[in-house]
């Protein structure tokens, strides 16, 4: 048979584990304060004074914690970072088939080979072993401008 601390153990500890599901920080700190209450629920008082335990310290917890996780998704939301083949831009290669704006080439970047294209529309074909700079990024080739030397 379930006796209040099961149920308040159990309580936090699903509450603790939807914090995974749902975005921000709110639950867990609830969660937290549910298996607190477990143990607080173990002295035998009446449950009025194990829910108002639960209150206080999930208030308190989330006061506690909760500038700190503000202050963290603050300081991250403004920048996305870079994965896969968008992680390329900005980054310097070389050349190993000549490219030109009418014809694709590769560079090597980060010791991966990928297709490659001039970004400057001319007659201006780009030699094995020149340095280029990934400008951007069309499907899956790297749009190239040449490095000064």
């Amino acid at each position: 048979m379930l006796e209040a601390w099961h149920i308040w153990l159990i309580g936090g500890f699903l509450l603790a584990m939807a914090e995974i599901l749902v975005p921000g920080f709110f639950l867990l700190p609830f969660g937290v304060a549910g298996m607190a209450t477990a143990a607080f629920s173990l002295l035998g008082l009446d449950t009025v004074w194990d829910i108002a335990f639960f209150v206080f310290v999930g208030g308190i917890f989330l006061f506690l914690t909760r500038k700190f996780f503000v202050k963290a998704d603050k300081a991250t939301s403004g920048e996305v970072a870079k994965t896969n083949i968008a992680a390329l831009v900005g980054m310097v290669g070389m050349i190993t088939q000549p490219t030109s704006h009418d014809q694709h080439g590769y560079v090597k970047v980060g010791g991966e080979e990928w297709r490659a294209i001039y970004s400057v529309i001319d007659d201006t074909v780009l030699d094995t072993g020149e340095k280029v700079k990934i400008i951007a990024v069309d499907g899956n080739k790297l749009i190239v401008e040449r490095v000064a030397p």
